[in-house]
């Protein structure tokens, strides 16, 4: 009998999703993934390998009259589309950067990508959009969704913006387990032999998990689903199921590492529950993590937010003044909107080329 793989023990504790839009990897894993993630480092990624120079182009012929970002807007939607039938779940695109607090654009561009996969034959309940959620992501994910057009949080760092996921009926949840700045400076990512307990932003996925059960079951509102993102290794990856994520999205060289490592731990006893919510437990040897929160320093008063506020209301303004004064969510918030404005940038260059030279 063949060994099995760490990414198979993985899928029986949690939900595998895969942050990368490549159909051959999709298609590679040893079951059927639950959804497809991606943001604008994966579309610029894929857009810019040489063997898609002849779908750009078409992609240009096609809309390049109407500017880059519609080219770039229909790259990512076809490269997500192309996917679906090799997924359990949804598929996930991003919302630009340039519009995380301008409520107007960011719906404006969500019913645009709606538009684009209804055209490309993905129904409503195959697709989510991702919102980095400031203030007025929230308030227009309060909207979207009242529409039927499924949303997911993203580039979370704080229980607030978590609490404000949950105001605006998000159907996901994407904390970032590290931030982006560590991914370009080693110095930054933290050396732990048990990052469950150890890692600084353990204690927050908890706050989450924990405010969003109670939420659950004192009014039955389903609340967001954990799709937790952002791992350096195997060893970060796998407590994520510890900490009791539902879902972990993955990025293609973790996945395939995962997929060559054999499984040589104890059998499962634990599976994934049934309902997110109605049966969340915080293992016994993480509990203290309950009342810590290293990520708000000694200064930290042990006074966790609540769904008392309301971080939706007046446009996310409660939600915009607290990333603003608070100075981890703000570097780490604005750490992520430079990358992601960077590599859509790249993007954006290399399109605009083309319609150049097509004289469009």
């Amino acid at each position: 009998m063949a060994t099995r793989s760490l990414l198979e023990r993985l899928e029986e504790l949690c939900n595998v999703d895969v942050d990368d839009v490549d159909t051959e990897l999709i298609k590679s894993l040893p079951f059927t993934p639950h959804n497809q993630t991606s943001n604008q480092a994966v579309i610029t990624r894929e857009l810019l390998k040489p063997e898609h120079k002849v779908l750009l182009e078409e992609l240009v012929d096609k809309y390049g009259k109407e500017g880059w970002e519609k080219v770039y807007n229909m790259a990512a939607v076809t490269f997500c589309a192309r996917n679906v039938s090799y997924l359990s779940g949804r598929v996930l695109v991003q919302t630009s950067l340039r519009y995380v607090n301008d409520r107007a654009a960011i719906i404006k561009q969500c019913l645009e990508y709606a538009d684009a996969f209804e055209k490309a034959g993905v129904p409503k309940d195959r697709f989510a959009i991702k919102l980095p959620f400031s203030g007025s992501a929230a308030s227009a994910a309060l909207e979207l969704n009242a529409q039927g057009i499924r949303t997911l949080a993203t580039t979370v760092f704080s229980l607030e913006q978590a609490i404000a996921a949950s105001q605006s009926n998000c159907l996901f949840i994407s904390p970032y387990y590290n931030e982006i700045a560590a991914h370009f400076d080693p110095s930054l990512r933290p050396q732990l032999r048990d990052p469950a307990l150890e890692h600084p932003m353990s204690a927050r996925v908890i706050h989450i998990l924990k405010t969003f059960a109670e939420a659950y079951v004192q009014t039955g509102k389903d609340q967001p689903i954990m799709v937790i993102a952002s791992h350096f290794n195997i060893a970060e990856i796998l407590a994520m199921a510890e900490l009791g994520c539902q879902h972990v999205t993955i990025q293609a060289h973790n996945l395939k590492q995962l997929m060559e490592t054999p499984d040589t731990l104890p059998p499962v006893v634990n599976k994934k529950p049934k309902h997110p919510y109605a049966e969340f437990v915080i293992a016994e040897r993480l509990r203290r993590l309950v009342a810590l929160d290293p990520l708000s320093g000694s200064e930290w008063n042990g006074v966790l937010a609540t769904m008392d506020t309301d971080f939706v209301a007046d446009g996310g303004e409660k939600l915009d003044n607290f990333i603003k004064i608070n100075s981890v969510l703000n570097k780490r918030f604005g750490d992520a909107s430079k990358f992601f404005l960077e590599v859509e940038e790249a993007a954006k260059v290399a399109i605009e080329e083309i319609i150049a030279a097509k004289g469009l």
